[in-house]
């Protein structure tokens, strides 16, 4: 059997793998408008991309008016210490309603080469400290023993990510699975006979875009689609266009079902990125909301290489 042969069975094991743990619920977790961003934190296996930055800083105010509406902030980076082999790391801090989570997480990713792609391989390990703010809530029944409302709770718990990653030059196209061990949070449990418990459950997100050149490589067009999978909730995707002038301007228009019309705009110079997004709103929540923003800084530790073998069309 050619390494090639070798290669395409290593995918279709590990997407066998991935989708043999399929028992989603809820939708938790928050969606990014930057794709070098969404791509990295909701996919672990792209950290050895060298088209995304090494460091990034990434805020996200969503629902702008809307009281208790998510705010998320996050620190990330990587490092490849060696040419099919890199680690990272962030920290999320996601603040919504009477919740909180900080979320700390260490990723490894393995590269494999072929001649027509590139196949990655991620791991996260995450350590989540979710707390529930009892002394802001209101409850219908004040004899409900399930909250504290005299105190604030929180807890520590882990969980894992798993990733798998194809590109080249011309496409990419990924499937992750997130909070990978359902874990459970439970509070109030020395102060009520029955303590509240939330559980997170398994997320799957599928991406892929494709690039389409024109004029040199100087005009660059990249649809793409980036679909969120959860058991018992609404089917939820992204799908729109990047547009990239010179490997130096970025922009994209996407629709995101359900929730709003996105537009995005972003500049590389040198070792510097920077990117913005504004939500327009579809939902109901607009007539109490202006949108939503969000921006991205990022900095390439050595300069990156636009254009080498390894490059992936990110926009």
């Amino acid at each position: 059997m050619t390494k090639t042969k070798h290669i395409y069975l290593i995918i279709i094991l590990a997407i066998g793998c991935i989708f043999s743990t399929v028992d989603l619920k809820s939708q938790q977790l928050p969606h990014f408008r930057n794709p070098y961003f969404n791509l990295y934190i909701q996919n672990p296996s792209t950290l050895v991309v060298s088209d995304i930055p090494d460091i990034m800083l990434d805020h996200r105010s969503q629902w702008i008016g809307f009281l208790g509406a998510p705010k998320v902030s996050t620190i990330a980076g990587k490092y490849l210490f060696r040419d099919d082999m890199g680690a990272g790391a962030y920290i999320m801090s996601d603040n919504y309603g009477l919740t909180q989570k900080l979320d700390f997480s260490l990723n490894y990713a393995y590269l494999l080469k072929t001649e027509q792609f590139y196949i990655s391989f991620g791991l996260a390990w995450t350590l989540t400290q979710y707390k529930l703010k009892g002394t802001e809530i209101s409850i219908y029944d004040s004899n409900d023993q399930v909250i504290n409302q005299n105190m604030d709770d929180k807890t520590w718990k882990p969980d894992a990510n798993a990733g798998i990653f194809v590109y080249n030059k011309q496409f990419y196209a990924g499937l992750s699975v997130l909070q990978l061990f359902k874990t459970k949070y439970t509070f109030f449990q020395s102060t009520n006979n029955i303590p509240g418990l939330i559980q997170d459950h398994r997320h799957f997100v599928l991406s892929g875009a494709y690039r389409f050149n024109h004029n040199n490589n100087i005009h660059d067009f990249s649809p793409f689609t980036n679909l969120y999978i959860a058991k018992s909730t609404p089917f939820k995707f992204d799908l729109g266009l990047n547009y990239s002038y010179n490997s130096a301007f970025l922009s994209s228009l996407f629709l995101s079902k359900s929730d709003a019309l996105v537009f995005s705009a972003g500049y590389k110079y040198d070792k510097f990125y920077i990117s913005y997004s504004f939500d327009f709103v579809l939902t109901q929540i607009r007539n109490v909301s202006s949108g939503a923003h969000e921006i991205c800084i990022g900095v390439y530790l050595k300069p990156n290489e636009t254009g080498s073998k390894d490059s992936s069309p990110m926009f």
